[in-house]
């Protein structure tokens, strides 16, 4: 396993470098605009929040590990700090509705199938634990190049919101999913690349979803 190898985050900022400005433009739009600022905010949660249970279910017919729990620990705990920080936005409480947040059925979607197309690629006779990893490895990715960019945003735009101690967990993750896929036997540059590219389209559409919500009045 290559340190540099295409399943790094060099990878993913490759693929999204004409994603970069305007992404960062539409966030800075958001952070200027407190009510819809708030539903980004807690659909950022229930993002969070499908993946701290899609970790769940996947390890329900295995052993769960001390690090797995850590992990669905951590996942959990990051939807937690988006629904608070979205709901001291708006000023009141909040739910996962469209309402609340934005297109959730496309928050909803992106995960569900990017799990069900990985699950598919891979071989029948795989560990139970392979897709739960790949699967977490490149949502990961996607998470850290997005949240990146995120951070650097919210402070541009003088808020008091930091993403530093989450960034720091998302990032420790993937090297610890890395050195176990190995150990499974898995062939990371062989594999990342072709779910990073489907999960690029699948980023793109959740974006468009997002970026063409209507504002609520």
């Amino acid at each position: 396993m290559s340190s540099n190898g295409p399943w790094t985050l060099s990878g993913i900022e490759r693929q999204s470098a004409d994603l970069v400005e305007p992404v960062r433009r539409h966030l800075a739009t958001l952070c200027h605009r407190p009510e819809e600022h708030a539903r980004f905010l807690n659909t950022l949660s229930l993002l969070e929040h499908i993946g701290s249970r899609k970790i769940m279910t996947s390890q329900t017919h295995g052993p769960l590990d001390c690090e797995t729990l850590k992990h669905l620990a951590e996942e959990a705990r990051h939807a937690f700090f988006f629904k608070r920080t979205a709901e001291k936005v708006a000023g009141r409480q909040l739910d996962y509705s469209d309402v609340d947040a934005m297109t959730p059925s496309s928050a909803k979607m992106y995960f569900g199938r990017l799990d069900a197309s990985i699950s598919r690629m891979l071989e029948a006779d795989v560990p139970a634990e392979v897709p739960y990893l790949y699967v977490s490895m490149i949502v990961e990715l996607r998470a850290i190049w997005a949240y990146r960019l995120y951070h650097e945003v919210l402070s541009e735009s003088g808020l008091n919101i930091s993403l530093k101690g989450l960034l720091a967990e998302e990032e420790l993750h993937l090297p610890q999913m890395a050195d176990r896929l190995v150990v499974l036997g898995e062939d990371l540059d062989a594999r990342v690349p072709e779910f990073s590219r489907l999960e690029d389209g699948l980023f793109r559409g959740l974006w468009k979803a997002l970026t063409n919500v209507p504002t609520l009045h």
